[in-house]
């Protein structure tokens, strides 16, 4: 046997592997939810319909979604959910997709289109029982772990195509074959696995910019979508999402307003909640009140259309799997991501003012209507974060005293957090001059530090290695009190040797509760890129007696993984990644738990690119990231076991957003 069948084999029995492992390791993972809802007494039937329903994501989202659907008619009923296999791009493209959408909208009303995001349909919607579910899901993985050993486009080329009903963008065919060939192995993966048909579509590729319109608006349809440069760059995920079968041709709305129900046949709208109305009710209705179908009780009942808006139908759906297979840059991610949740979670839009709901017959003669804004549109169903939507929503108690069985633990997380405001920025360079009579500092600004620690080569030392502001420091205190509502736990923390890191950390590590627990790892691998002190050359960092004398929670038996003296001087951006990888890798070794970074604007992407299978960026690709990250940004990676990857998802808080505030002089009042 030659060289290149050899090694061919070779690479045909590690995908069975995969392939075998993989589908065992996500039936387990199903099996393991399956088995504690069985033991919390909720019948099998109900159990597999609540993990279809909520993507299989954990026993609290399945047993929440059960008990809001206690009064729903359907809820033991065989329902099969229907399936389909989408390839959607994300990046810089996607940023100019949903501006067209916004435009088309503003200016030629709904189409077709608006009712779901930009994608590339590879398969006909299939059904399948909802005990089957993790095969199907194993089967997009699977797809995803063979495309790595192919030839993957260097880019997806889109050409404008126009009819007299249809706009759109065709896939060149280069890269409609390489997803035909990914969609007929997904198909015949499911067939194998489940017995079960999937048509895979063989048909033109295409991304659909407007359907079902107004002939009089085609022309603005063409126009705008000529404005497209579809020679941004794009990665491109396969998508597995779920639906209902019933509600398939019903319209969306969405609920910006609650009520309470004052009568029996009303139906409770909860914001941020779905109706599924019938396709002729919203013209039916003459008196404002419409009857649907509540997207998160399952309930029927009638509602005030002007408490809701127009949603999309993809709103509604459940993301199974997103697997990116073409990067950025044209070459194939080596393994499958697996996020728990949609890619947009938006949180529920704020309603200040009230709105009248309209009379119903036989009551006060007035009717009160509002048009409803137009939706916003991501790349993706915008679900709003269901566990507040359940937490609204009444839930019997459970009839038995036993104790319920411990939930099984969530994947791991990493989160990764920029440090909050430096002095150096809102003050300059030479803020000390001003900040230092005689040696001794005195807080000129009250955003100025309070005090500052004692440090070898004082002031000087803090030209290079700037202090927080005191606004900086309540930025840190802000999301670690953020963090804490949020339930977050860590186990281990690691910043960088910059004070500001090291006192981000501990405002962090504070707020928390966990000082006492949880001692700062100052880490030298995690430091900013090297290249930005080229001329400056590097700061001196503090000591850690120095940190331990200030009051920051360091530890002092600590050793780096990445000391000073292992540092490449001429560091290009792709060593810059590999120095926070092995650091990241080595902290993710040490510990089961969740573990916190505190570090520079670069660290958020840097410590785990690699972890997400991907490859460093270039450098300007890497400077343009770094200038978007606000001070206390923070991104969160959650572990995806059987891929043997990291995930990126959506953080538990909100943002730190504030205005700048300009240097007071009160004499201007003088003038």
């Amino acid at each position: 046997m030659d060289w290149t069948n050899k090694t061919a084999k070779m690479a045909e029995t590690e995908r069975g592997i995969f392939d075998r492992s993989g589908l065992a390791a996500t039936i387990a993972r199903n099996a393991s939810n399956l088995e504690v809802l069985l033991n919390m007494g909720f019948p099998k039937e109900r159990a597999e319909k609540s993990l279809a329903a909520t993507g299989d994501r954990n026993v609290q989202l399945a047993s929440d979604w059960i008990f809001a659907h206690v009064d729903d008619t359907s809820l033991d009923e065989n329902l099969p959910r229907e399936y389909v296999l989408f390839a959607c791009p994300t990046g810089p493209l996607v940023t100019q997709l949903d501006e067209y959408s916004e435009k088309t909208l503003a200016q030629c009303g709904r189409n077709g289109s608006h009712n779901s995001f930009p994608h590339v349909t590879l398969c006909s919607f299939f059904s399948i029982p909802d005990a089957t579910v993790p095969k199907v899901v194993h089967a997009v993985l699977a797809v995803a772990s063979r495309v790595k050993d192919r030839e993957v486009p260097a880019k997806v080329s889109l050409d404008f195509y126009s009819s007299g009903s249809f706009v759109g963008l065709f896939v060149d065919e280069r890269s409609a074959a390489f997803l035909r060939n990914a969609s007929q192995e997904f198909a015949t993966e499911v067939l194998k696995t489940t017995g079960i048909e999937v048509k895979a579509h063989k048909k033109q590729l295409h991304i659909t910019l407007a359907y079902q319109f107004n002939p009089s608006h085609q022309k603005k349809l063409e126009d705008l979508a000529k404005d497209i440069d579809t020679s941004l760059p794009a990665q491109w995920d396969l998508r597995l999402y779920s639906r209902d079968p019933r509600r398939a041709k019903s319209d969306v709305l969405r609920v910006v307003h609650p009520l309470v129900p004052s009568k029996d046949d009303e139906l409770e709208l909860v914001r941020g909640d779905y109706i599924y109305l019938e396709p002729d009710e919203l013209v039916s209705s003459s008196d404002g009140w419409l009857r649907g179908v509540s997207w998160l009780t399952g309930c029927s009942g009638l509602f005030p259309g002007n408490y809701t808006e127009k949603a999309a139908e993809t709103d509604t759906w459940t993301l199974h799997r997103c697997v990116p297979v073409i990067s950025l840059r044209g070459s194939s991610t080596t393994m499958a991501s697996a996020p728990p949740v949609s890619p947009t979670q938006p949180p529920l839009r704020s309603i200040e003012s009230p709105v009248t709901p309209p009379s119903r017959p036989n009551e006060n003669p007035f009717t009160a209507t509002t048009k409803a804004p137009a939706p916003e549109r991501k790349n993706g169903p915008s679900r709003p974060p269901v566990q507040q939507l359940y937490a609204q929503v009444q839930k019997p108690k459970p009839t038995s005293d036993t104790k319920l069985p411990p939930v099984p633990p969530t994947p791991r997380q990493l989160y990764v957090i920029r440090h909050g405001e430096r002095v150096d920025v809102v003050f300059g360079k030479k803020w000390m001059n001003s900040s230092f009579v005689n040696g001794e500092y005195i807080q000129k600004d009250l955003n100025l530090p309070r005090k500052l620690p004692v440090r070898d080569g004082s002031p000087l030392s803090f030209t290079e290695d700037s202090p927080l502001t005191e606004i900086g420091w309540f930025q840190a205190r802000l999301t670690g009190e953020a963090m804490k509502r949020a339930d977050v736990h860590i186990s281990q923390l690691y910043a960088s040797p910059s004070l500001r890191c090291v006192q981000t950390a501990d405002a962090i590590l504070d707020a928390l509760g966990l000082k006492p627990f949880v001692k700062i790892r100052v880490e030298p691998g995690l430091f900013e890129w090297i290249h930005f002190y080229k001329t400056t050359g590097l700061p001196k960092f503090m000591t850690t007696q120095e940190f331990l004398d200030f009051g920051l929670n360091v530890d002092p038996s600590y050793r780096p993984i990445v000391p000073v003296s292992d540092w490449a001087f001429a560091e290009d951006i792709a060593k810059y990644y590999q120095r926070n990888y092995t650091v990241i890798k080595t902290a993710l070794e040490s510990t089961e738990g969740d573990t916190l970074i505190c570090g520079h604007a670069g660290s958020l992407d840097a410590c785990a690119r690699q972890l997400q299978g991907l490859s460093a960026r270039t450098q300007r690709e890497a400077v343009r990231l770094m200038v978007k990250i606000p001070y206390c940004g923070m991104a969160v990676y959650q572990e995806v076991k059987e891929a043997g990857i990291w995930d990126l998802v959506e953080p538990p808080t909100p943002t730190v957003t504030h205005s700048p505030n300009h240097k007071f002089d009160w004499r201007v009042l003088q003038s």
